[in-house]
């Protein structure tokens, strides 16, 4: 045991002492912070710019309505904004104020004379609501911004409201009658066994899900390639003089998976010293939502998930002799942490199916599968138990077997060994 703490320590400093690591460290936040808040805050500003509208009518009160009601529309999505809750933030961008003139003459004349306007940057759209349009509810917007599907989106919706509350008015209605007629309702969904906002549940969930997925697939791959350098370098002939095969696969699998920890331990240190009122907010909105049980849940199947991949990538990197034999067999070996990925919406909108039950109980997607399971609705406490006993078993099994190929592959040169020959090292090692 004291040689495989020698090993995993040998393996942790030689890797957070490099400047890749530093590098990586600094740098993947601000790429991931840079393809998440940087559009957000470009497409803000775009479409925070004001914009001057045309809206043709059959007659003055049908314009003037459609008018008055774009023209609130700016308020009345900040004012949605504002009310509404973290983590059901509207996805419509920002918009800027609005001038919108308003004009009688549908005909075609006037409509080519509007097109053009708008093609010579005169006009930024025109809303062509003509008897035949507002008769077949098809109404015409010609913009130049086609592409800007959420500002689109916040005219059609302004358009459609007016013309309902000018047809509910002209059937007697008041206004107070239709504003509180057209008043959205808002559909609380709560769980049986209480707990937080669902929402907030599920985007602590998930993020707790891709951290564990990221790890797990990064620095299993991190001990395939640490194997394969010393391999091709010859250092592993000095240290087998030194340390048994199974003593330096373990130090390897511990020293690589202390750096990772490391990083994340950093990534998430720094998250929350960089603003005090983000860590306030952050307590409030994750209140009664990660409790102990799941990070218990979580330091459980992060450990089981992370042993048994990183198994597998010691064995594919005692392997392979080269790195393009190496990348082809990670491949095929981080497949089943793909699935789960690609499957983790059906699960977590059935978790209790038969093919969620099945893939959380199969050792190799439980760590992803069964984990997102018990945070979303907690099944019976035999299928994590079993599912928890299927992964050890599997774990021990693999340690087992790769062992056997790390202790004969680890010296093999030249050829990318076949199956029959693995079969034997396994057999006879």
């Amino acid at each position: 045991m004291h040689k495989i703490f020698i090993i995993a320590r040998r393996e942790y400093l030689e890797r957070v002492r490099t400047r890749s690591f530093l590098v990586t460290t600094v740098l993947i936040p601000l790429l991931l912070f840079g393809a998440t808040a940087l559009p957000v805050y470009l497409e803000s500003r775009g479409s925070a710019e004001s914009r001057h509208l045309l809206v043709v009518a059959p007659d003055v009160a049908t314009a003037q309505v459609i008018r008055q009601q774009l023209i609130q529309l700016p308020q009345q999505e900040k004012k949605k904004s504002q009310q509404s809750d973290p983590t059901e933030k509207r996805q419509a961008p920002k918009m800027g104020e609005l001038t919108v003139d308003i004009d009688t003459d549908t005909s075609e004349a006037a409509r080519a004379a509007a097109t053009e306007k708008v093609k010579q940057k005169q006009l930024d759209g025109v809303i062509f609501a003509s008897s035949e349009a507002l008769s077949s509810k098809k109404i015409p917007f010609i913009t130049r911004d086609v592409s800007n599907f959420g500002f689109n989106a916040q005219i059609e919706d302004g358009v459609s409201e007016a013309l309902q509350r000018d047809s509910l008015k002209k059937k007697g209605l008041t206004d107070a009658d239709l504003n509180a007629s057209l008043q959205p309702v808002e559909l609380e969904t709560r769980s049986p066994a209480g707990g937080g906002n669902p929402r907030a549940v599920f985007i602590a969930v998930f993020s707790m899900v891709m951290l564990l997925y990221a790890t797990v697939m990064w620095y299993g791959v991190a001990v395939t390639r640490a194997i394969l350098d010393e391999k091709t370098s010859r250092v592993m002939e000095v240290m087998l003089s030194t340390a048994r095969p199974t003593e330096l696969m373990a130090g390897k699998v511990m020293g690589v998976g202390a750096v990772g920890l490391t990083q994340v331990a950093i990534w998430i240190i720094a998250a929350l010293l960089i603003s005090a009122q983000g860590l306030i907010a952050g307590a409030d909105l994750l209140k009664g939502v990660i409790s102990v049980r799941l990070l218990v849940y979580f330091g459980v199947f992060f450990l089981l998930g992370y042993t048994l991949y990183s198994t597998l990538c010691a064995a594919v990197g005692s392997i392979v002799n080269s790195e393009q034999e190496a990348q082809q067999l990670q491949i095929v070996v981080m497949m089943p942490m793909i699935v789960s990925v690609i499957i983790m919406v059906n699960v977590v909108q059935s978790p209790g199916s038969p093919s969620a039950v099945w893939a959380s109980l199969f050792p190799l997607t439980a760590p992803l599968l069964m984990f997102l399971r018990v945070a979303m609705q907690t099944p019976p406490w035999w299928q994590i138990a079993l599912s928890i006993a299927l992964m050890l078993a599997t774990t021990y099994g693999l340690i087992w077997a790769c062992a056997r190929i790390y202790r004969v592959g680890i010296l093999m040169y030249g050829k990318r060994p076949t199956l029959p020959e693995i079969l034997k090292w396994i057999r006879y090692a």
